[in-house]
């Protein structure tokens, strides 16, 4: 792993494989090492570049500024250098970084990746009722995140979107590596979680006329499967693919598989 200065700030960065450009960018709490598995099936057909996101790995992050934007301007930063449009491969709040970049700047992409974009403001546009029972659900880990409650918080996250017990189970590495960054989903609430309209709206990614693959886990949180809805229903050209034996973690869990979906996604003589 490198260490790049990116928009002004240090960035963790990652370099593999050969072929059309594509950069990766991992979910919360993790970092960009998280897309070993997915590099290694990618790698005979995409130079990757996996950015550590704000706060996470090896990247700064600046508390003046909301995630998501420094995420968004790194991002667009690391696509301008390129010699060609990139395929964007996003997971969970990284999805959501790849789908505001593609709005944003879509001469720089030439597809979207997303599994599981937990862009829930989308949903409070789209299906009231499917927000409300959303934010009703994720009440216990919000509580104790507002606490600073930080080890509470992430078995409660880990319950719902990881695997129960998966905390006390985890290397103390780990979980020292979990509890330092959880606080950076407090700053993405505003940004994905919170019901506003901001820089990504439902009309807007109407426009997108690139190819996206929308995927996810089969035992996810049902809000996530009402959330895809609505961006299948809106993205023009869209394929959708669902993992049925794992849930929001799969890229992780199941990257062999999350490879060669993406890989028929992209070069269907792989599928």
């Amino acid at each position: 792993m490198a260490v790049e200065v990116i928009s002004g700030r240090k960035t963790g960065i990652r370099y593999g494989g050969e072929g059309e450009p594509a950069v990766l960018l991992h979910c919360s709490l993790a970092h960009s090492g998280a897309w070993a598995g997915v590099m290694a099936g990618l790698a005979d057909r995409l130079a990757m570049v996996a950015i550590d996101l704000p706060g996470h790995g090896a990247t700064e992050f600046d508390p003046a500024q909301d995630i998501q934007d420094q995420a968004c301007e790194t991002t667009i930063a690391v696509l301008e250098r390129m010699e060609a449009p990139a395929h964007l491969i996003g997971h969970s709040f990284g999805a959501t970084v790849a789908l505001r970049c593609a709005v944003e700047r879509p001469d720089l992409v030439a597809s979207v990746s997303m599994y599981e974009p937990v862009y829930f403001s989308l949903l409070a546009a789209g299906n009231p009722d499917a927000y409300a029972q959303e934010m009703k659900d994720a009440e216990a880990f919000a509580k104790h995140l507002l606490a600073s409650e930080w080890q509470q918080a992430a078995e409660a996250f880990l319950n719902r979107w990881g695997s129960h017990g998966g905390f006390q189970v985890m290397p103390e590495a780990q979980q020292q590596y979990m509890l330092k960054t959880i606080p950076m989903i407090l700053e993405n609430t505003h940004s994905v979680i919170e019901d506003r309209v901001g820089p990504v709206t439902l009309q807007n990614i109407r426009q997108l006329d690139m190819p996206c693959l929308l995927m996810e886990g089969g035992r996810s949180p049902e809000s996530i499967r009402l959330l895809n809805d609505l961006l299948e229903a809106a993205l023009p050209s869209v394929q959708r693919r669902v993992f049925e034996t794992t849930g929001h973690m799969g890229p992780l869990s199941h990257a062999p598989e999350f490879a060669r979906v993406v890989r028929g996604f992209l070069f269907a003589d792989d599928a």
